[in-house]
């Protein structure tokens, strides 16, 4: 699923499940959170899904940023797929600093 955000082209890959519109909205508020310390993203390139038997931390997120320079590349986990988003921008917001 395509779609853009303010001027982000946000590309949103699912596998296993569809898209419903409270995972869009859970990488909506991730990504505003992130555009607070860097306002020059472009582009952004979610993939989820579910992978392991554990099921406490079986879901997967991988974002790509696209910046200026070279692009972000981060993997979170967690128990939900908001757990695994939350980790996953933790993470890039680690790098901007």
């Amino acid at each position: 699923m395509e779609f853009t955000m303010d001027t982000i082209k946000i590309d949103l890959q699912t596998v296993g499940f569809a898209e419903t519109p409270e995972v869009v909205g859970l990488v909506e508020q991730e990504l505003r959170r992130i555009i607070r310390f860097r306002s020059d993203i472009v582009a952004a390139d979610i993939y989820m899904r579910e992978e392991g038997r554990n099921p406490f931390i079986n879901k997967v997120v991988r974002w790509r940023l696209g910046i200026p320079g070279n692009d972000l590349f981060v993997e979170g986990s967690g128990h939900s797929w908001a757990a695994g988003l939350r980790d996953a921008s933790e993470k890039i917001r680690r790098k901007f600093q």
